[in-house]
């Protein structure tokens, strides 16, 4: 069962759908995230006129303003930021900055180098393990022609 409701007028989406009871069936057609409520997005003119009636109304009114919104307090104060800044209009570069070419070599070299010295360190470890079985076989060995040589007299 599903509960659908509207969301306020200037964001991007017509509803919000919330899931009451997923089956295991439901969940694997579409993807775990699938059903869930989907980030909102807000456009200029929504951010600009909720700014303005924030701004314009009563001590005791905003926080009804946000309530009717589904808002909260550091929405508008990030929006009223950008507004006096004058970075409302530009669109949000969202996530990290794209590494350079120079950074995404730089980055793979390191991952080769670390990859490498991690072999040659299993290497040299093979290496030392045979190094002391030489030595106990060399052991053994000198071990059994003192045997023999001594029977041999």
């Amino acid at each position: 069962m599903t509960s659908t409701m509207a969301a306020p007028a200037g964001t991007d989406e017509a509803t919000t759908t919330t899931p009451m009871a997923q089956t295991p069936a439901a969940a694997s057609v579409g993807g775990p995230r699938e059903g869930r409520a989907k980030r909102r997005t807000f456009t200029t003119e929504y951010k600009r006129r909720i700014v303005a009636e924030y701004g314009a109304a009563p001590s005791g009114a905003k926080g009804a303003v946000l309530r009717r919104e589904r808002l909260y307090d550091s929405h508008v104060q990030e929006w009223r930021a950008a507004i006096a800044g004058g970075t409302l209009d530009e669109p949000s570069k969202g996530g990290r900055p794209r590494k350079t070419t120079e950074q995404a070599r730089i980055s793979e070299l390191e991952r080769q180098v670390a990859r490498l010295e991690a072999e040659a360190a299993r290497k040299d470890q093979v290496i030392a393990d045979r190094d002391a079985a030489l030595e106990v076989l060399g052991k053994g060995v000198a071990f059994l022609e003192a045997i023999t040589s001594r029977n041999t007299r």
